[in-house]
């Protein structure tokens, strides 16, 4: 039987016209494109034509991008980065403000620096998940060099009042800081599929993207780093990205994320819509999918709750393909096991805490950690295969009853 993959949220299927573009990319995907020889510069020619097609998705400069291994290289990038360039100009006690629920890359890496005696405030969010801009205004400071915020959590899919974050930071640069900080960078790996992320329309001076999480190859990220922003490198060597990345670039990577943005900007295969609205009615398919499901799951047991709790299903602050439940008296990692034994595949919380006990995100909201469940869907995801994880989630709860 065929096996059915709820997990888009850790990790994105590859679009096979993705695979496709990569394996038709021939020759000289082998050549360093730093070299001067002919293969070295069709190799640098590629690169740039792939940089300019993800800059052309922020609506960003082609110089303003910059390709990293991934979302966590990115972040860590940003985080430590930016550390660096305000110590380097004076901030002795440099402050930055994340919320509490960020990715793992954003937290460890914030931990990190703390302990190298930069000030973290991490802004508790509401039970709806939600950071409020009142509170993160009143949290900078003078010496604030950055404030964090991702645009959609990967655990329970709230989405971040981004722009109205972003006039926060403005009103404090002219009446806090007096400068050009704090920066504002978001997270958004878990947006590109459903969001327009138009980087000026957003306000945000950095940008994560994570070519894994929109039907992209793994390995291969994209930094967006408005131009005169104060960044420094964090690896060293060969100086690629313009000094702040070095290494040599993945150009057949590369390719694959750049086709993959174009898919979701251009494609008509899916979802029967068409160039800027392919966004959005991809994420009306999926918020269909999302509440037939959530549905069923209240059908099975009426004690089911989304998380966030707060917010209903249909809140315009949630995301259409992240479904996040808790069903009281399970143990969610047996459960999900038992799933997996029937052809399922789901997760518990994000795969990056592999090693923790709890979600620290789902704590954060007052959810049972131990009994939730994550459900993501995505542009493979049938109806057919919704109504089979329902029965299978049925019988599973039926036969705990039973027991």
């Amino acid at each position: 039987m065929k096996r059915i993959y709820l997990d888009y949220a850790s990790l994105t299927p590859i679009d096979p016209r993705v695979l496709r573009e990569m394996k038709a990319y021939s020759g000289a995907e082998y050549a360093n494109p730093s070299s001067i020889y002919k293969e070295g510069v069709a190799a640098k020619k590629a690169m740039e034509d792939g940089r300019k097609r993800v800059a052309g998705f922020l609506r960003a400069h082609a110089d303003e991008i910059v390709f990293t291994s991934g979302g966590t290289e990115a972040n860590g990038l940003v985080i430590e980065g930016c550390g660096r360039a305000a110590h380097r100009v004076g901030n002795t006690k440099p402050h930055m403000i994340i919320s509490n629920i960020e990715h793992s890359s954003i937290m460890e890496t914030a931990n990190m620096m703390e302990k190298q005696g930069v000030e973290v405030t991490r802004l508790a969010v509401g039970p709806d998940g939600l950071v409020m801009p009142d509170e993160l205004r009143k949290a900078i400071r003078p010496n604030t060099f950055l404030v964090s915020i991702m645009t959609v959590n990967n655990e329970i899919g709230s989405i971040q009042p981004i722009r109205e974050i972003a006039k926060a930071i403005r009103y404090a640069r002219a009446n806090v800081t007096k400068s050009s900080y704090p920066m504002f960078h978001t997270d958004a790996s878990q947006a590109a599929i459903f969001m327009d992320l138009n980087v000026e329309k957003l306000g945000v001076d950095l940008l994560t993207l994570d070519a894994s999480k929109m039907y992209g190859p793994r390995g291969i990220g994209a930094l967006f780093i408005r131009r005169g922003t104060p960044i420094e490198q964090i690896i060293y060597g060969g100086g690629q990205e313009r000094g702040l990345r070095s290494g040599t670039e993945n150009i057949p990577a590369i390719i694959g994320f750049a086709k993959s943005l174009d898919i979701i900007t251009t494609d008509t295969t899916h979802f029967g819509t068409k160039n800027v609205s392919k966004r959005i009615g991809a994420a009306d398919d999926m918020h269909a999918l999302k509440t037939y499901f959530f549905d069923g799951l209240k059908e099975i047991r009426s004690d089911i709750v989304m998380n966030p709790s707060e917010l209903d299903v249909n809140n315009a602050s949630l995301s259409p393909h992240i479904l996040n439940v808790s069903i009281p008296g399970i143990d969610n990692e047996f459960f999900v096991l038992q799933l997996d034994a029937r052809g399922v595949a789901v997760s518990t919380k994000s795969s990056c805490l592999r090693d923790a006990a709890e979600s620290y995100v789902l704590k954060a909201i007052g959810a049972d950690s131990r009994a939730s469940v994550r459900f993501s869907f995505g542009r493979f995801t049938k109806k057919g295969d919704l109504k089979r994880t329902l029965r299978a989630v049925a019988e599973i709860l039926s036969k705990r009853a039973v027991s």
